[in-house]
């Protein structure tokens, strides 16, 4: 399997957190899962849009869980009982068995998040804004290729199937000045 047919399989795996289904193959490093194994992911934030996210990629195999809310924490972990739990999500990125991870945490650790897990060598799917400043999307950008790992940020509406409907139809004159 090749690097940039992995890299579209987990972008179609992060995209069914807004939309759809969910791939599972991968290559990460020498690991390269069969077709029907699933991805071993990480959630950090899993309250709120972060509790849409997990569910969204709850069929795959949720390894580990991220919250500094221990009441939301806990309310994850009793339905991913086989995941290990983290308030801090720095601890949550060492566990050795991470192929990606979910970020969905206040908007402020968005970049030091997606950072240090592109440092890790894992794929990040992470909600929006994924930066503050254009040399923090730099950075990313440069990892990410770097590491040759896929990288996605949460627009939902851009991923609903109406709003790629309205796309498609506008591109094609169908509609539109």
């Amino acid at each position: 399997m090749s690097q940039n047919s992995s890299r579209s399989d987990f972008l179609r795996t992060v995209s069914a957190i807004g939309a759809t289904t969910l791939t599972t193959r991968l290559v990460r490093g020498n690991r390269i899962p069969g077709a029907n194994e699933r991805l071993n992911i990480g959630a950090i934030g899993v309250g709120g849009r972060g509790a849409g996210d997990l569910a969204a990629v709850a069929h795959e195999n949720i390894v580990a869980l991220c919250d500094v809310d221990e009441t939301r924490l806990g309310a994850a972990a009793a339905k991913h009982p086989a995941a290990k739990t983290y308030t801090d999500y720095r601890q949550s990125m060492e566990q050795n068995d991470l192929d990606a991870v979910v970020i969905a945490t206040p908007d402020h650790h968005h970049a030091p998040a997606t950072v240090r897990a592109l440092r890790r060598g894992l794929h990040v799917y992470c909600e929006k804004p994924l930066t503050h400043t254009v040399e923090e999307a730099r950075v990313i950008r440069q990892l990410a290729a770097e590491q040759k790992v896929a990288t996605q940020m949460g627009t939902q509406n851009h991923e609903h199937p109406g709003y790629l409907r309205l796309i498609e139809l506008l591109q094609y004159g169908a509609i539109g000045p």
